[in-house]
């Protein structure tokens, strides 16, 4: 396989933080169509690219890379006989041996879309970054995210927020803080959010500007328990008051979510 091919392909999945897996043949015994070093990149739903020796094998391999979305590395050893090893996972094939494969994620899994990009917002953007969280942020003021922003986070969008589903990419692996410069912009995120699925979902306010949101919700039909799921006032209580000690708070709630999964 021509290398340049290979990382120029690789690069190409990885812009815009797709997920994607990439599958490395570390050893083989017996009669085995796969070879120590062979490679291969395996999106989540577009074509793979590379080669593990064919076959069902690789199928296989394919499949349950697909199938687990591991968010960590991977280890995995397969039976090419027939005798069916209890330790290796099985397949039909009958040339004998063995075959291991490590599957490593190469995009970062969870996507954290910080709502506002003021102060509090780039702080906890380069906090999460540093945490390994994707880092998208969005705000309807294009001086907000004008300039180089990757110190604060990876990409950044501008919105109005009146859609905010053009700039969020919901789903199970999807984190949402919202803190925008207007409780008025704050609400009508929330209130777009909550009907999307997330794995995490805060928004920055006082006790008193939060309670009022809630009532205004509950209002327009959402449920108490719904509401409940939200985390806000956002972060832990450690009496911060600086834009990174905000961030301190909040990025300390998100990682106790993210480990008590």
């Amino acid at each position: 396989m021509d290398k340049l091919i290979y990382y120029s392909k690789l690069s190409d999945y990885l812009k815009d933080n797709k997920a994607l897996w990439q599958a490395t043949i570390v050893a083989t015994d017996g009669s085995s169509p796969a070879r120590a070093g062979m490679k291969m990149l395996i999106p989540a739903a577009e074509e793979v690219f590379g080669n593990l020796g064919g076959g069902e094998l690789e199928h296989k391999i394919i499949a349950w890379t697909r199938a687990s979305a591991p968010s960590n590395p991977q280890t995995l050893s397969f039976d090419l006989s027939s005798a069916q090893n209890a330790n290796l996972t099985p397949t039909a094939m009958l040339c004998g041996g063995m075959a291991t494969v490590f599957i490593e994620p190469l995009h970062l899994p969870q996507k954290l879309y910080i709502i506002g990009a003021g102060h509090c917002g780039k702080a906890l953007g380069k906090l999460a970054k540093l945490c390994g969280f994707y880092v998208h942020l969005v705000d309807n003021r294009p001086e907000s995210i004008a300039g180089e922003i990757s110190e604060y986070g990876h990409r950044a969008s501008l919105s109005d927020y009146s859609d905010i589903a053009l700039a969020v990419d919901f789903g199970a692996d999807c984190w949402i803080v919202i803190m925008t410069h207007g409780h008025v912009y704050d609400q009508e995120v929330l209130q777009q959010c909550l009907c999307q699925k997330h794995r995490y979902l805060g928004m920055i306010g006082s006790r008193q500007k939060v309670a009022e949101t809630f009532a205004a919700l509950k209002k327009q039909g959402f449920s108490p328990e719904e509401l409940s799921r939200v985390h806000s006032p956002i972060g832990l209580l450690i009496g911060s008051q600086s834009p990174y000690e905000i961030a301190v708070s909040i990025m300390a709630e998100m990682i106790r979510a993210l480990r008590q999964r």
